[in-house]
């Protein structure tokens, strides 16, 4: 067994791309990339396979290397590491000198001649490649190597600031300085790479991804995939499409197995990613090994239901093994979590005071009721409570609801285009405004900031079997629902996801999830 069958995490598995094979396989002519339909980056299923010509074996084309922007990209990530590393040892030389009552500018920005060694232990730590393996780019897995990095290197900081001044009269640093930079550095380096990123994706074309695999959980990649501005789904490659999803908003079908290479030139593609293909599994590896180095490769594991990317992967004698992670909900954890949605939510409240008053004024000016309305819910326990929101419907919404349909799957009512809505309340659901208020709901206990989202009692009470435990934990502000896709997931994946939280919680994916909600809310993903 080589290395290349590797898994690493969820939500795709990546496998790290083994050295390239003898094997020569036919190479047709390079096209452009596919440009992103509009409205969708998916477009209309087609029945006709992407062939590629055949060339003789002594035309074929070698395999291609690593291009020039994987290279670029590292530069990037080492260039951003050290801009946040450089500000963490100025901001740490200037604090200590303001306690020492000593004030020296020159000698403070004189200490950035060392950010190349916090930049050398980040690199031991893998922080650089590791990041180029994943599918969708976030910092937030790296933060606890960076965490391990700084500390790390503000002892390597010490001993060769001591050894370069003491020889070659080189900047001194302290170790509060030293302690200083490792806490900003922590701060100012995810920081610094996101701006990278935001910066890089704005300036550069998608990345192409192609979809091993045309059933149920292609699809659902695909429809994951299709809300990351950054990546383009170019198709799906299966020896035997399923009908039974060829449907318009799904991916268009390119080819078989056999034609994988070909289609990954001529789409020049950046990512495959497997989704239970119905291919040969010794044939489909045989394939996958065969692509170019560049090419990187992601695998949904089968029982992905019951895995959550708390799940590790131990080496059982050269045979992956992923373990499903237990909850690791105890009276410490419980604590700490009470105490970050107090703390939240009080500094949330007078942080966002000026947004409520602004908010306020504009629902009642807009429209004739009260500014916030207030639902009984379903809360921890099954036991009710009274939620609040700023009011987005006008005042008769309930005796309007019987004239329309629900346009989501389940129990749960959701209308994309509700009349009932207001021009202001349209406003605060697109960016979740609206949810503010239940602040009120956090510091009461009722709520947590992060959770599975609170349903009305009809709607809760068709919730049972193993899906019921989404009530052992209070519901939250934000959740995987909110990450995930919000209200244009199905319902069914709704209760998975709220049973994956609760089955398999943790601080830190608390802190993930509320990592991600901003950006989500600004794409306006599902919100309605």
């Amino acid at each position: 067994m080589t290395s290349r069958r590797w898994i690493e995490a969820l939500p795709g598995v990546d496998l790290v791309p083994t050295a390239a094979s003898t094997t020569t396989t036919p190479v047709p002519k390079k096209a452009n990339k596919l440009p992103r339909p509009g409205g969708t980056s998916q477009v209309k299923l087609v029945r006709k396979a992407a062939k590629s010509p055949q060339q003789p074996e002594s035309s074929r084309s070698p395999k291609s290397t690593p291009p020039t922007t994987r290279t670029s990209a590292v530069s990037l990530l080492m260039a951003a590491d050290s801009a946040g590393v450089a500000l963490a040892l100025v901001v740490g030389q200037i604090v200590d000198q303001h306690l020492r009552s000593v004030h020296n500018l020159t000698g403070a920005f004189a200490s950035i001649c060392y950010a190349p060694l916090f930049v050398l232990v980040l690199g031991v730590y893998g922080l650089y490649h590791r990041a180029q393996r994943r599918l969708v780019s976030s910092s937030f897995p790296d933060i606890g190597r960076i965490v391990h990095g700084m500390a790390a290197g503000s002892l390597v900081l010490l001993f060769a600031s001591g050894g370069l001044h003491r020889w070659l009269h080189g900047p001194s640093v302290d170790r509060t300085t030293a302690a200083l930079a490792a806490v900003v550095g922590v701060i100012t380096i995810p920081i610094f790479r996101r701006a990278v990123s935001v910066i890089v994706n704005a300036s550069s074309s998608d990345s192409n991804v192609l979809i091993l695999g045309s059933g149920q959980v292609a699809e659902m990649v695909s429809s994951r995939l299709a809300h990351i501005d950054e990546l383009h789904v170019v198709g799906c490659v299966d020896d035997s499409p399923d009908d039974r999803y060829n449907r318009s908003d799904a991916s268009p079908w390119l080819g078989p197995l056999s034609n994988l290479a070909a289609i990954v030139e001529r789409f020049d593609v950046d990512h495959v990613v497997v989704a239970f293909s119905a291919s040969n599994e010794a044939g489909m590896a045989a394939h996958l090994r065969d692509l170019p180095d560049r090419v990187r490769i992601s695998v949904v594991p089968r029982m992905f239901d019951l895995l959550t990317i708390r799940s590790n992967v131990d080496d059982l004698r050269g045979l992956p093994v992923i373990d499903v992670a237990p909850a690791a909900l105890g009276f410490v954890d419980r604590f700490v979590k009470r105490a970050i949605d107090l703390i939240g939510a009080g500094v949330g409240l007078i942080v966002l005071s000026p947004v409520l008053i602004a908010i306020a004024v504009a629902i009642k000016v807009s429209s004739p009721g009260p500014i916030l309305f207030s639902q009984t819910r379903a809360g921890r326990g099954g036991k009710p409570f009274r939620i609040h929101k700023f009011r987005t419907m006008y005042v008769d919404a309930e005796h309007r609801k019987a004239g329309l349909a629900s346009e989501v799957d389940g129990p749960l009512f959701k209308v994309r285009e509700d009349p009932r809505v207001t021009s202001v309340g349209r406003l605060l659901r697109k960016s979740s405004l609206d949810e503010i208020p239940q602040l009120l709901n956090v510091i009461a206990g009722q709520m947590s900031l992060v959770g599975p989202r609170p349903f009305v009692l009809n709607e809760s009470g068709q919730i049972e079997g193993w899906a019921a435990r989404r009530f052992d934990v209070r519901p939250g502000m934000t959740g995987l629902w909110q990450t995930s896709g919000r209200n244009d997931l199905p319902f069914e994946e709704l209760r998975r996801l709220d049973y994956l939280y609760v089955a398999s919680w943790s601080l830190w994916w608390d802190l993930s999830i509320l990592w991600h909600t901003p950006s989500r809310v600004l794409r306006h993903d599902g919100a309605y």
